[in-house]
């Protein structure tokens, strides 16, 4: 009996030690304990937000042998990043070369500062231009195929198809190929960065059940997007833009993100300036060409009919124009002469611009007064203005064009301070150990205005640096 005993306690210590040094594909919790008292998760990075720049930092962490979590609060990826419609600015590609059309790294740094008013950080605009051939070679490494556009060589665009939705379908399928080294979870929002001491150490989680999770981190990169779906924070730090809509922009980007960070100390800069469209229509800006064109330009109307301001003004004087008219949205007004221009053509397609063979019938159809629309337009007509416009057009020939435009904010160049290592600092400059950012949660890039393409790459290009630099041990 004894001897049985003895046979029974051997078989379950054997047991209990192959149970202990079972492996397990899962993040460990920093204590089981504590784990299910406060549902308390470990892991090396954590990434918050699954746009652009979120997956691209992930994926580079998980390539530099980290273990990866991106939470996404919204139930899919691709934030703003998977709308772009448009393309990356690169300098010095073999494109460039094989087209005989020069734009250097010199180029694009010049360019990028003068368009941001000389307000950008060179130091960080310098890494943009110099990592952009990179950052395009990259994107051939995953598959991507593009065509230099000549008229405009800082534009590298897909050579067909939609250029976001190419890029997530590449990331999406690194993803895959990295397998557990990388978790993605959708429905899931950070709500709060935990610090311990002066390091910042994991991040507050609230899923689709409701249920707060503590994911205890080596490094945080913060992903969130911008303030493109939050118009009262645009109108917080710039009163011009107050009630702008968010027409043009996905639902997540709500300032969570910039928010949480400057709770940890994040410094800012360039807190006024964002990109606003002022003749935005869902999903899509219409050039201001249309209104504005010497001797063709249409005109812009309230809801009562009327024209209430100088329609020659530089896009981000149009935006508080129209902010103060009822309901905060104005009426793009033209006839066939501008229908007939490359900006007008885009407008009617893209704009989904409505037509009428008359001024009236066209009054009638966007929900106006026919009588005051043809008493404005006929006013217009005489050539005389009244907001002290110089260039004046007609509108005279049908069929006539009108749409509802909203200004809405398109991009936010504010944000969090980074330095060179993606590292976000205070206020004094200095790095909070723990914490990283890249995307457009970041300011410094692009001051008070934006070259177009310049966004996507450095979600990558400081996607890639903070990816990195969070995975070093």
């Amino acid at each position: 009996m004894k001897k049985k005993i003895l046979i029974l306690a051997a078989v379950m210590l054997i047991s209990l030690l192959a149970a202990c040094a079972k492996p397990t594909a899962q993040p460990q919790p920093v204590n089981n304990e504590k784990n299910e008292k406060n549902n308390e998760e470990a892991i090396d990075v954590l990434v918050v937000g699954g746009g652009g720049a979120g997956m691209v930092a992930g994926i580079t962490a998980a390539e530099n042998g980290s273990k990866v979590i991106i939470v996404e609060k919204m139930p899919m990826l691709g934030g703003n990043t998977i709308i772009s419609a448009t393309g990356i600015t690169a300098s010095d590609t073999d494109l460039h070369k094989q087209a005989g059309i020069p734009f250097t790294v010199e180029d694009h740094i010049k360019k990028t500062m003068e368009t941001g008013k000389n307000l950008p950080d060179e130091k960080l605009v310098r890494i943009l231009a110099e990592s952009s051939n990179d950052a395009y070679q990259w994107l051939v490494s995953l598959g991507l195929k593009y065509k230099l556009d000549e008229k405009e060589p800082w534009w590298i665009i897909p050579v067909e198809g939609h250029y976001g939705r190419q890029l997530f379908d590449a990331y999406n399928k690194k993803v895959e190929e990295l397998g557990d080294k990388i978790e993605i979870r959708l429905d899931t929002k950070a709500t709060e960065l935990i610090v311990e001491g002066d390091k910042v150490v994991g991040a507050k989680v609230v899923g689709k059940d409701g249920k707060e999770i503590i994911i205890k981190a080596n490094a945080v990169v913060m992903a969130t997007g911008g303030f493109g779906n939050a118009p009262e924070l645009i109108g917080e730090y710039n009163p011009k833009y107050a009630g702008a809509h968010n027409i043009m922009s996905t639902a997540g980007p709500t300032g969570e993100g910039f928010k949480m960070a400057v709770a940890v100390g994040a410094g800012t800069r360039d807190m006024e300036h964002h990109q606003m469209r002022p003749l935005a229509t869902p999903g899509y800006w219409i050039r201001e060409t249309v209104i504005n064109e010497e001797g063709l330009g249409g005109i812009l109307v309230n809801a009562s009919a009327v024209r209430f301001t100088n329609e020659t003004l530089k896009p981000l004087e149009l935006v508080p124009e129209i902010l103060k008219q009822q309901d905060r949205i104005a009426y793009v007004v033209f006839d066939s002469e501008v229908a007939a221009t490359k900006n007008g053509t885009s407008a009617i397609k893209n704009g989904k611009m409505i037509e009428a063979a008359t001024i009236e019938e066209l009054a009638e159809k966007l929900g106006l007064d026919a009588a005051k629309l043809r008493e404005t337009v006929d006013k217009y007509n005489e050539g005389t203005d009244e907001f002290g416009r110089s260039t004046m057009g007609k509108v005279t020939v049908g069929p006539f064009y009108g749409v509802k435009v909203a200004p809405s904010s398109h991009y936010t160049m504010a944000g969090i301070t980074i330095n060179e290592n993606a590292q976000v600092t205070n206020e004094a400059g200095e790095p909070i150990p723990g914490l990283y950012a890249a995307g457009e949660v970041v300011g410094g890039l692009y001051g008070a205005g934006r070259i177009a393409g310049n966004n996507t790459l450095d979600d990558i290009v400081f996607g890639k640096i903070a990816g990195k630099n969070a995975s070093a041990k």
